[in-house]
C-alpha cells in the first residue's frame, strides 16, 4: 500500500498543539525475543500520561487493521466489520483513509506523545510507512521493537521512514526509552467522567463512557454536542461551525430556536468529558485540509455516515438529531431510513 493512500495533510490537527522538529523514530532491538521487553513495553501503556502501546492484531491483511488496532488502544469501539456490505452500509473503519485520520485525530485530541508498536518485525514495510506518516500527521514520538536480530529486512523496513532512525539494543537503556512521554503534553484522559451534571440531562457515567467510546471523532463529537446543549434539532446542530468551538473546546455555540440562517448564536459550556471529542472533530476537518472557520462541524456527519450514528444512538437510548436521508447522491444505493 502506497502512502498516497493516507491523507497527506501533515499539519498539527488541533489549535494548541504544536510540533517539534522531526524526530528520528526509535527501533529497539530485541534479538532474543524476552518476554522482559514485551513486558516493559506493555507497562509502559498509559494513555493518560501520553504513552500508547500497541499490539498489532496478529494475522491481519486488511488495509487499515493497524488503524483499527490504534483506535482499540485508545480505547474505542468500532462498527462491526462489514466487508460485503453495499457501499453506503460500509464501516468507514474499513476504509484506509477515515481509518487512520480518526486515530491521528483522536492522537491530537487526547494529546498523545508516545506510541510504542510491539512485534513490528511482523509488519510489512507498507505498514511502517504508516506508522512513520502518523507520526508526521500528529508530531508523537514513534518506537517501533524489532523481536529479531538486526538483518537486511531491517534495513529495507527502515529505508520507509522518512526521517533517521536510531537504534536501541540494551535493555535498561530501552526501558527508560519507553517511559518517556513524547514531545505533547497530555491533555483530558481518554474516557475520564465529570459524573452527571448540569450541562448535560441526566447523562450518567453508562452513557458518557459509550459516546467517549465511539471511534468516529464525527459521531462522537456530535452526540456529545447533542447532550451538552440539550437540543434534538438537527438542523441546528447542522449549522454549527468550526469557529463556533472555542480553541480550547470549553464552550460551544449553537443557533438559537427556532432555527434560522441568521439565529444569534448561544455559547454552551462544554464540560470535561467532551472536550476532546469535540477537539477530535475538528482535527478531523483539519487533518482532511478544511481550516476556514465556517466549515461547518457536523454536517458532512448526515451525509456520509448517518445510517451508523442512527444505530449508534438509537442504541444509546437517544433520539438522533439528524435528518435520515433517502436519496444521498454520494452513495449509489439510496439509504434506508432505520426501524
Amino acid at each position: 500500500m502506497s502512502r498516497s493512500n493516507i491523507p497527506a495533510t501533515r499539519s498539527a490537527a488541533s489549535r494548541g498543539r504544536r510540533h517539534t522538529a522531526a524526530r528520528a523514530v526509535r527501533i529497539v532491538i530485541d534479538a532474543d525475543d524476552h518476554p522482559a521487553w514485551t513486558a516493559a513495553a506493555l507497562d509502559a501503556h498509559s494513555p493518560e500520561n501520553g504513552r500508547v502501546t500497541l499490539h498489532p492484531s496478529p494475522g491481519s491483511s486488511a488495509p487499515p487493521a493497524l488503524a483499527q488496532d490504534i483506535l482499540c488502544a485508545l480505547g474505542k469501539r468500532l462498527p462491526p466489520r462489514g466487508m460485503d456490505a453495499p457501499r453506503h452500509r460500509a464501516s468507514w473503519a474499513d476504509m484506509v483513509g477515515p481509518a487512520w485520520t480518526a486515530a491521528a485525530s483522536w492522537i491530537n485530541a487526547y494529546r498523545t506523545g508516545h506510541l510504542i508498536v510491539l512485534r513490528a518485525h511482523t509488519l510489512t514495510p507498507a505498514r511502517w510507512e504508516q506508522l512513520d506518516t502518523l507520526r508526521a500527521r500528529t508530531g508523537i514520538h514513534l518506537t517501533l521493537i524489532w523481536h529479531r536480530k538486526p538483518d537486511t529486512r531491517l534495513t529495507e523496513h527502515a529505508a520507509r521512514l522518512s526521517t533517521g532512525y536510531q537504534k536501541t539494543d540494551g535493555f535498561d537503556a530501552a526501558r527508560d526509552r519507553l517511559r518517556e512521554k513524547g514531545p505533547a503534553h497530555p491533555g483530558t484522559r481518554p474516557h475520564t467522567t465529570d459524573g452527571p451534571d448540569t450541562h448535560t440531562r441526566g447523562s450518567g457515567h453508562e452513557l458518557i463512557e459509550q459516546v467517549q467510546q465511539i471511534g468516529h471523532p464525527l459521531h462522537a463529537g456530535l452526540l456529545a454536542a447533542q447532550l451538552l446543549s440539550h437540543t434534538d434539532e438537527a438542523e441546528q446542530l447542522a449549522a454549527v461551525r468550526l469557529a463556533d468551538l472555542a480553541p480550547d473546546a470549553t464552550a460551544l455555540a449553537l443557533p438559537r430556536l427556532p432555527y434560522r440562517p441568521t439565529s444569534t448564536r448561544h455559547w454552551h459550556s462544554v464540560p470535561t468529558w467532551a472536550q476532546p471529542l469535540l477537539i477530535a472533530a475538528r482535527a478531523w476537518h483539519y487533518l482532511n485540509g478544511h481550516h476556514h472557520p465556517s466549515r461547518h462541524l457536523f454536517q458532512h456527519t448526515n451525509l456520509h455516515h448517518h445510517n451508523q450514528l442512527t444505530d449508534i444512538l438509537t442504541a444509546s437510548g437517544i433520539t438522533p438529531a439528524i435528518n435520515i436521508l433517502t436519496g444521498d447522491p454520494a452513495w449509489p444505493t439510496p439509504a434506508t431510513p432505520p426501524r
